[in-house]
């Protein structure tokens, strides 16, 4: 649930949506030109159960204060500024960040000037290369740099106007019949405050500051190699997609990620980017079990010996299938009614139409979703028990793109149906029926993501030690 507050920082108010534990890492959204954190309404929701998400408004965007030109100084270093001190009020030490369009130059300062506490990078149609600079942006930026005047003023102002608004979310959308018009309206009324121009014609003006900037933030990026994830809308013809690989010149270990989207890719793509999101950070920040915890001292004494009789005769087959008892089934004995169920409803999975590796697939990238590590290593064990080929395992075990397209469709419909909670675009669906699936692989792999999805959520809840037995395949996934 998103929360929607306001602190006033240096005397101005700032408005931020916040969601999820605060305990939980913290991921900032930093939003783009026109819009503000109103881009991340659909976003929020599916990374609210895995982070503490802040996502403000700038000053003079969205529901934060709009001072005027005589009241603020408009430029992106004192916007920064400001939200860095929005971050120390609200004591936000150690974060990702997610920067989009304007998100971008405003985080990258936020990174330079406190590299240390910067968890992970994700960039979205944010520039921090020229190679990016589409030709609409350059041959308005271009000369108004070079001479600011009626002329070069004139055709700055186009940008504010309704139809070029609606014209950054559609241009390069995969349907954009199918865009929610409300995010092109709400910007523009918010544009279309009075001063709201001259502010952003400030900015624009200002924008030139950002690129003096480029080489700096390149030899941040090379001397700290900030974990980086990369999710461009390629079609976007603003900030194009060299701008997402340029990346790659300073940064050659960062994941990228081309869309079939546009400048605003969330509109369209906001489950395939939680999805991108969780696999990144789950990767770069792995969970370790905390000692001493209630999940502790609830299962820590239970063990097959001490399993409630009715649970015996089910761990037993456990013990038949792997040779030893798996610490998972026994935290489920807690419940034995819930530890028979489950074993019959993983014996029914394995009775669908998907193949025995297949199965497998779905229920690794299941796990991977939920960032549940102990079944990762249980289903790659499996895998390669029947014969899953070691770089599937790894692809899937890590959050990447298996190569061969079938078992990525595969892969990716799992994935997408466990971030989305069981909601996904028709454009999932038919992607996956594109490569051959049909309508009963859409109900397995959807009875494979609920039985999985309990199994995950008992491993979180109850923090299972990682049985010897599965041990080897989790240390060849993080070879």
């Amino acid at each position: 649930m998103a929360h929607y507050r306001t602190a006033t920082v240096n005397g101005r108010k700032i408005f931020y949506r916040e969601a999820g534990d605060s305990e939980a890492p913290t991921l900032v959204l930093l939003h783009g030109f026109p819009s503000s954190s109103h881009m991340f309404r659909d976003l929020i929701p599916l990374l609210a159960g895995r982070f503490h998400v802040i996502a403000p408004d700038l000053i003079g965007f969205g529901y934060s204060e709009a001072p005027g030109l005589s009241e603020f100084d408009y430029s992106f270093e004192n916007l920064a500024n400001a939200t860095q001190d929005l971050f120390d009020q609200l004591g936000i030490k150690n974060y990702g960040l997610y920067m989009q369009d304007y998100g971008g130059p405003i985080g990258l300062r936020l990174a330079t000037m406190h590299p240390e506490r910067i968890t992970g990078l994700v960039v979205q149609n944010a520039n921090a290369y020229m190679e990016g600079v589409g030709k609409p942006v350059a041959d308005v930026f271009l000369p108004l740099w070079k001479e600011r005047n009626s002329e070069t003023e004139k055709a700055a102002r186009g940008f504010f106007a309704a139809e070029t608004t609606k014209f950054q979310y559609t241009a390069g959308a995969l349907n954009p019949d199918g865009l929610n018009p409300d995010a092109w309206t709400h910007d523009q009324a918010l544009l279309d405050r009075p001063g709201n121009a001259d502010i952003q014609l400030k900015l624009f003006t200002d924008y030139q500051n950002n690129v003096a900037l480029y080489d700096a933030w390149h030899a941040y990026f090379r001397r700290h190699q900030p974990p980086t994830l990369v999710v461009w809308g390629k079609n976007d013809p603003l900030f194009v997609a060299e701008g997402a690989e340029a990346f790659r010149k300073d940064l050659p270990d960062a994941e990228i990620h081309l869309l079939d989207a546009g400048h605003f890719a969330l509109e369209t793509h906001a489950p395939e980017i939680a999805t991108a999101i969780c696999n990144f950070f789950a990767r770069i920040m792995p969970k370790t079990r905390s000692p001493g915890s209630v999940a502790e001292s609830l299962f820590g004494g239970l063990t097959r010996a001490t399993a409630p009789a009715a649970a015996q005769p089910l761990l037993a087959k456990t013990n038949e299938l792997f040779g030893f008892t798996p610490n998972l089934a026994v935290a489920m004995s807690a419940d034995p009614a819930a530890l028979e169920g489950y074993l019959h409803a993983l014996h029914a999975f394995g009775q669908t139409t998907l193949n025995p590796i297949e199965q497998q697939i779905v229920l690794m990238a299941v796990s991977r979703a939920n960032e549940a590590e102990y079944s990762v290593a249980v289903h790659a064990t499996l895998a390669a028990t029947l014969g899953a080929e070691s770089d599937v395992i790894q692809a899937v075990a890590n959050g990447r793109p298996i190569a061969e397209p079938r078992l990525a469709a595969l892969q990716r419909f799992a994935e997408v149906l466990t971030v989305g909670r069981g909601q996904v675009a028709d454009r999932e669906i038919e992607r996956f029926l594109a490569v051959g699936y049909d309508r009963a692989a859409i109900i397995a792999v959807a009875f494979g993501v609920a039985v999985k999805s309990f199994a995950n959520g008992v491993a979180h809840l109850t923090s299972p030690q990682l049985d010897a037995g599965f041990a080897p395949a989790l240390a060849g996934l993080r070879r």
